[in-house]
């Protein structure tokens, strides 16, 4: 006789509970706490229980698509029915299902990223090359998670606020629906075809915000100085001609494990003023009609004005330094003074998102 164990709690479905959160345990392993959870609806509950020093790699527990595990991959973790109510667990680099499995008798439950980490003690060392593992702030599931797809994100304040990895790049759709993705190895977005007025849109997209100019000082932090004459710690270096995809300086690492906070592109931030300079204002079309959308009617900007030319005094701000600014470029680096309508090929756009 097969003895069974049961998940009364977990029969309904969508039913999710766990003991705890997941989370890294060492380079390349994880810590699951005990659960119950439903797998393929009404009727369907599993205990899964506890896991320590859980290898996600080890052939027995991933479905061959982490046999070449990269840098830059997103790994997601599945809870699969199994015998006697009790559930497996598989990893997968695959975003929907594992392999040989269906949405009928397996469950997204969580994931991680595997890219570069510099640790706390670490920071600002510009002699340390980042290892590459586990990201063990970028550990979700779902009852620890941010609101938006956790994808390529790490936890910078705990239960409060996830940031992007990486600077942002083109995903699905097209304007004004597209998904920006924070992903490794391929061109950033930047301020060309978009004016940087159009970056909440993008960001609204993904479900997620802009970031502050303090939250970007929060997870910038420990990201080595760049250089003048190199580009060593930081794609900062005053011959370099334009930005260079993702994570392509294995040293541009925070100590809250964000890509390229210094260097490669500045960073849009949702601060606005206006410098008020004189005490004259007027209304501005040419700043509106700008980017995507410029061929629609969008109402005029009225702001402070100086000048013959009547230039608007609108400013925002942007951090981090973009490709060519040398050793200014750094964690601490702002600017204050960047025109909202600008579209100059310097600036990009990192999002972030609130805690679940």
């Amino acid at each position: 006789m097969v003895q069974r164990t049961y998940a009364i709690p977990a029969q309904g479905a969508g039913h999710f509970g766990l003991m705890g959160a997941i989370e890294a345990s060492g380079a390349m392993r994880l810590d699951v706490p005990e659960g119950i959870l439903n797998i393929g609806g009404n009727g369907k509950g599993y205990v899964l229980e506890p896991l320590v020093d859980w290898d996600p790699t080890a052939v027995a527990n991933q479905d061959g698509s982490l046999d070449a595990l990269a840098l830059g991959d997103d790994v997601y973790l599945y809870a699969v029915q199994s015998d006697a109510g009790l559930a497996g667990l598989i990893a997968s680099t695959n975003i929907t299902v594992p392999g040989g499995y269906t949405s009928a008798n397996s469950r997204k439950i969580g994931g991680f990223h595997y890219g570069r980490v510099r640790a706390v003690a670490d920071r600002y060392n510009a002699s340390i090359t980042p290892a590459v593992q586990i990201v063990p702030n970028s550990v979700w599931d779902l009852q620890h998670r941010p609101t938006c797809d956790p994808t390529g994100m790490v936890e910078v304040v705990p239960g409060k606020l996830w940031a992007d990895i990486y600077l942002a790049s083109e995903g699905s759709g097209t304007w004004p629906e597209n998904i920006p993705v924070s992903r490794y190895g391929v061109p950033p977005i930047k301020d060309d075809i978009y004016a940087r007025s159009d970056f909440h849109l993008l960001a609204r997209n993904a479900g997620k915000r802009i970031p502050s100019a303090e939250e970007f000082l929060t997870y910038a932090e420990g990201a080595p100085q760049g250089n003048d004459g190199n580009n060593d710690t930081a794609w900062s270096a005053t011959t370099n001609t334009g930005p260079t995809n993702t994570g392509a300086v294995a040293k541009a690492v925070s100590m809250f494990n964000v890509v390229d906070a210094a260097g490669n592109l500045w960073e849009w931030l949702d601060d606005h003023y206006d410098l008020g300079l004189e005490n004259r204002t007027g209304w501005d079309k040419s700043i509106v009609d700008v980017g995507k959308d410029a061929a629609f009617a969008r109402g005029e900007m009225r702001s402070y004005v100086y000048g013959a030319s009547d230039a608007s005094s609108w400013r925002g701000f942007v951090g981090g330094g973009q490709f060519d600014d040398g050793a200014p470029c750094g964690s601490r680096c702002l600017n204050s003074i960047a025109i909202p309508w600008g579209a100059l090929g310097i600036v990009g756009l990192r999002c972030v998102c609130d805690a679940l």
